[in-house]
């Protein structure tokens, strides 16, 4: 935390709400890292493994050396007012980086010079995309052996269809990366890997820049910077006329005019800058801040997204203004180090001050605003105000993850987020009955920070079960609960929550006659069903020429509900049914005893035809990707083969193999562990769902 500035004053400045995101191992986290050391709020940069990073900050993200929920860290570098959030890269926790990309202006993407593009980093770019981020691509890792620029240039282009353009090339002497030559300024930035040993980057400032003619280059670099130098000239003078004219006639460019003419098609996703460098390098790091300033959008220049007016039924965007009228969005709720809830709030419009009371939508609840917040890693500095653009916590007397605050005079709503569904199942229970109390508390903490993790209990069996995104999600979880609550659970093996399909179409018709409240009932029905392949969700229709009043189709609908909930072969959820009522006559009268006619109807004629279709059971099937040094590349494949996985293709990049393959989720508890016995802790993997099907397909 950077305290030389004061909290009235932030909103004074430009602001970037910028996410650091990266497949797992990318080095997102150490990138961070030396971004808050360059930016003067780290004396020294932390370091992954030694536990010592500001946003990696509870025990078991250090002892595992990975990201496991979103951390924010505020700060001020020339001028300007960053909201940086660093996010997990394993696919376990994606839930937590899909709400994060609803709130952000501007991302880094970071990738691996050696391994390239990998499978987290088209789903990254994915979601970029598909929220209309603009981006710049941080090539990291240039200090590895095999590094390879302009080979994930082209991967990023070809693999990510992005128009990706670099902005700095490296340089290399005696096959060691030895610099970076800015193409915008044409100039060279010598590199050295380390902490600068004179003192805090932000007071010291970068070496002198020195002109690529100047520079001890080789001719080979010179002529690669000439080509990329032409190269950049030529896209940024697409979109500037000026720009374009100047070249023609031969006049210098200046560096502005070119940083000007890049910045609308950046906004725009048109292009995507590139960078390269290292975590452990300064000089890259305050390169990538200079970029994210030049090139990525503030608030403003963003603008709101589209809200629903509950009143009118109709889109509504307000102003990205600190005087507009008030709204937020709550796209992330937390604890404080003294255990506060705290709802983590992106500022759209307007201002926010302690003290104020807003409503909470969609449940239409006043409520007041008690403590505001900035964010610091693991800490929280009271904040009086927050101003359109800004990120901050608040502590709320009311509270929803995926809720909208607005002024009590407006009724609107923000596109909110869907959980994924569980993958993973794990019954567990306390050493003891007295530790029950004390092990409800923790996981109910656990699902406040983390949406995408369940808990249920039988209230017959006092059983608790908790569901979520993958083994090692649920094995978080058990770590957590012992090393912060001091809870030793006895846990069950995991289990993966399988559906079914009916296997064909089918036509029943009956009637259902009844005893309902001492009246005799009679209703007959006919439907017809069928398995849409493609489809999860089971859908309810009327045949033409079917009539019936909206009351007795909702009957039918929450009949069709409960049959379909327990499958005829396992037990598990029909997924994909679609249910077409062709004949019904209701029973007479229309009062409550009708109703329940009708849907005890519904309930049998449907059970029966159900039963006649018949069903196939289906499990998870996930696509894995797993990451070996040549060595044990063998090894691997053969304990994917053990497993049962469908090998899909194998690629070699700088050394190391990586295999695409699918199978079976429940073939794959314990492989984390396997794996890193076979590689000597070498081999990494991820697992993602992909649908469901046969097992063994």
């Amino acid at each position: 935390m950077n305290s030389r500035h004061t909290s009235h004053a932030k909103s004074l400045f430009p602001i970037r709400n910028i996410g650091i995101l990266a497949h797992i191992d990318a080095g997102k986290t150490s990138v961070t890292e030396r971004l808050l050391h360059v930016a003067g709020v780290r004396e020294r940069a932390g370091n992954v493994d030694e536990g010592t990073t500001a946003t990696d900050y509870l025990t078991v993200e250090r002892q595992h050396g990975i990201t496991i929920k979103t951390a924010a860290v505020r700060f001020l570098h020339k001028g300007v007012q960053f909201h940086l959030l660093d996010t997990p890269g394993h696919v376990d926790f994606s839930a937590e980086v899909d709400r994060v990309l609803r709130v952000l202006d501007g991302a880094i993407i970071v990738l691996c010079a050696v391994s390239g593009v990998q499978v987290r980093t088209g789903f990254i770019a994915s979601g970029c995309r598909a929220h209309h981020i603009p981006r710049i691509y941080f090539i990291n890792k240039m200090d590895r052996r095999g590094a390879d620029f302009f080979g994930t240039l082209k991967e990023i282009a070809g693999e990510l269809g992005e128009h990706v353009i670099p902005l700095h090339i490296p340089t290399f002497e005696d096959s060691c990366w030895n610099g970076i030559v800015d193409l915008v300024e044409m100039s060279w930035y010598p590199v050295s890997i380390g902490r600068r040993e004179e003192g805090d980057v932000a007071e010291a400032g970068l070496p002198a820049a020195v002109p690529v003619e100047d520079a001890p280059l080789t001719e080979e670099s010179r002529r690669i910077a000439a080509e990329y130098r032409d190269k950049l000239l030529d896209r940024a003078s697409m979109y500037d006329d000026n720009l374009m004219e100047r070249i023609v006639d031969g006049k210098p460019i200046s560096p502005d005019e070119i940083r000007a003419a890049l910045r609308g098609p950046v906004y725009r996703q048109e292009i995507t800058p590139a960078l390269c460098g290292s975590s452990f390098c300064d000089i890259s790091s305050a390169l990538l801040l200079d970029a994210i300033i030049d090139y990525l959008p503030d608030p403003f220049a963003r603008g709101c997204p589209p809200a629903k007016d509950l009143k009118s039924a109709r889109e509504l965007r307000l102003e990205a203004e600190p005087d507009a009228r008030f709204s937020a969005y709550i796209f992330k709720t937390a604890l404080s180090a003294d255990l506060d809830a705290l709802a983590w709030l992106r500022v759209w419009s307007g201002t926010i001050r302690e003290g104020m009371r807003v409503m909470a939508m969609p449940a239409q609840k006043l409520v007041q605003l008690q403590h505001l917040y900035g964010i610091h890693g693991a800490e929280v500095e009271p904040v009086q105000k927050a101003a359109a653009g800004e990120i901050v916590a608040a502590r709320l007397s009311y509270m929803e993850a995926g809720g909208t605050l607005c002024e009590p005079g407006l009724q609107i709503v923000y596109e909110s987020f869907k959980n994924p569904d569980p993958l993973v199942s794990m019954a567990i229970e306390p050493a003891s009955q007295q530790e029950l109390p004390r092990l409800r508390e923790a996981l109910q903490r656990f699902t406040l920070e983390d949406t995408s993790l369940l808990v249920s209990e039988e209230k017959e069996t006092g059983r608790i079960t908790i569901s979520g995104q993958g083994e090692l999600h649920l094995d978080i979880v058990l770590e957590r609960l012992q090393k912060e609550y001091g809870l030793h659970v006895r846990a069950g093996d995991p289990q993966v929550p399988k559906v079914e399909r009916l296997k064909g179409p089918v036509r029943f018709a009956d009637e259902f006659v009844g005893d309902f409240g001492g009246e005799r009932l009679s209703v007959t029905l006919g439907v017809s069903l069928e398995n849409l392949k493609d489809k999860k969700e089971n859908t309810l229709i009327l045949a033409g020429g079917v009539r019936m009043s909206s009351g007795y189709e909702a009957c039918i609908r929450r009949a069709m509900d409960t049959v379909l909930a327990v499958g005829p072969t396992g037990g598990w959820p029909v997924i994909g049914a679609k249910v077409v009522i062709e004949h019904f006559v209701p029973p007479g009268g229309s009062d409550k005893r009708a109703e329940t006619a009708v849907e005890a109807a519904a309930s049998w004629v449907l059970r029966r035809a159900v039963g006649l279709a018949g069903s196939l059971v289906l499990v998870p099937i996930v696509q894995i990707s797993v990451e070996v040094p040549d060595a044990w590349f063998g090894a691997a494949l053969a304990s994917l083969q053990a497993r049962g996985a469908r090998i899909e293709s194998v690629e070699d990049v700088g050394g190391i193999k990586t295999i695409v393959a699918y199978t079976a989720m429940e073939k794959l508890f314990g492989y984390a562990t396997s794996l890193r016995s076979l590689t000597e802790g070498h081999g990494i993997y991820q697992a993602k769902f992909d649908h469901y099907g046969a097992e063994g397909e």
